[in-house]
């Protein structure tokens, strides 16, 4: 039987955005199911469980930093 096409196996997520405006935390709170009080500027991609969403997909959810200088970073990341 042919494999389906235009079927998930996985979605990416990039949250963008300014500088202090709670990505990371957003980000955590979701992961965590609870708001953290200490988080870090930018996290490492975090993947949340397929039965998170409702499709059952796995998500992965990329951290963008608003830094130019870490830019380079992020497109790496985020093309992998």
């Amino acid at each position: 039987m042919a494999a389906k096409t235009g079927v998930r196996t996985s979605v990416r997520i990039v949250v963008a955005g300014d500088r202090g405006t709670g990505k990371s935390s957003l980000i955590a709170a979701a992961a965590t199911e609870s708001f953290p009080d200490n988080v870090p500027s930018v996290l490492p991609p975090t993947h949340l469980p397929a039965d998170f969403y409702a499709d059952g997909v796995p998500l992965t959810i990329i951290d963008s930093s608003s830094r130019y200088a870490t830019a380079p970073v992020s497109v790496s990341v985020i093309s992998e």
